[in-house]
């Protein structure tokens, strides 16, 4: 219900902000000037309608961050469960990106204050919440596993904002760097292993997220193999099996043991085929003998 919370007014707020630099840009163009009074008067009211649901949204949204930071200070486990952890990895990557990608300039407003919109002070509570699960591997890996918003560079941005332009204690600028490296390092690892397993057997994939599937169960209903994060993650919001909406508990679920099993064992193989490809190359170039690994 936090992530939710957090992710709902976020999104309300930082798009609303979004909408307002674009209308007032708008009003402000000869575009506008050329519009008749009614089409006039519709554009001045939606923007007035964004200015009020900025406001709105934005106390909403630092009450929220402030219990964010503080359950995953001191809950770190249950932010790190697999059924919550994609979530929220994917919801920071993606407000990590609005608050220093691209397209941040859009955020950029007159009279900020009015509406209590204080992006360096949002922006340090985003970096907070990364900070305070740093050390969860499994987070870690749900940051970079996310393909829509993760992007290196806004950590590198992020750690240039914290050093230059924001109040950031010495702790938390090294914490940040840690992490930063945490990260990278996992992505690389992640992309070397994307390339060496290649595209796994349609069946190996999760049906909803299209992944591979690290602990497969079957649904005793629809009978379908699915992954166990992808389940949990969808009975938090829906009792049902999302193939045939039957009522599932998660209690019902059976590990499909013979799937898990082909999956591990093609994973050993493709890896271990790999390994030796690399190293009889590498024998090759210079001229000697490829190790064997058949032991």
């Amino acid at each position: 219900m936090i992530v939710n919370d957090v992710t709902f007014v976020l999104d309300e707020s930082l798009s609303s902000f979004a909408k307002i630099h674009e209308l007032t840009n708008e009003l402000r163009g000869a575009e506008f000037a050329a519009m008749n009074d009614e089409e006039k008067k519709e554009r001045t009211e939606l923007l007035e309608s964004e200015k009020g649901k900025a406001k709105s949204y934005m106390q909403l949204t630092r009450e929220s961050m402030d219990t964010l930071i503080l359950f995953t200070e001191t809950l770190a486990n249950a932010f790190t469960m697999p059924e919550v952890v994609s979530r929220l990895a994917a919801m920071l990557d993606y407000n990590l990106d609005i608050m220093v990608g691209d397209k941040r300039t859009n955020l950029r407003i007159e009279n900020a204050a009015e509406y209590k919109f204080d992006p360096r002070a949002l922006l340090q509570d985003i970096i907070k919440v990364f900070i305070n699960l740093r050390r969860k591997q499994n987070f870690i890996q749900a940051i970079v596993h996310d393909g829509r918003s993760y992007k290196q560079h806004n950590f590198d941005k992020a750690l240039e904002l914290m050093k230059s332009k924001m109040i950031m204690s010495p702790e938390e600028i090294r914490a940040w760097e840690e992490l930063a490296k945490k990260v990278s390092q996992a992505a690389s690892d992640l992309a070397q292993e994307e390339e060496d397993l290649g595209e796994p057997p349609d069946d190996f994939l999760d049906p909803l997220m299209s992944e591979l599937m690290v602990d497969p169960v079957i649904l005793p209903s629809s009978k379908q193999t699915i992954d166990l994060s992808t389940i949990k993650q969808h009975l938090l919001g829906d009792p049902t099996d999302p193939f045939n909406r039957a009522p599932l508990k998660i209690e019902d679920v059976l590990p499909d043991v013979d799937m898990k099993k082909r999956i591990d064992e093609w994973k050993a193989e493709t890896l271990a085929a790999r390994r030796a490809e690399k190293e009889a190359a590498a024998a090759t170039a210079t001229g000697g003998e490829p190790m064997d690994t058949s032991s």
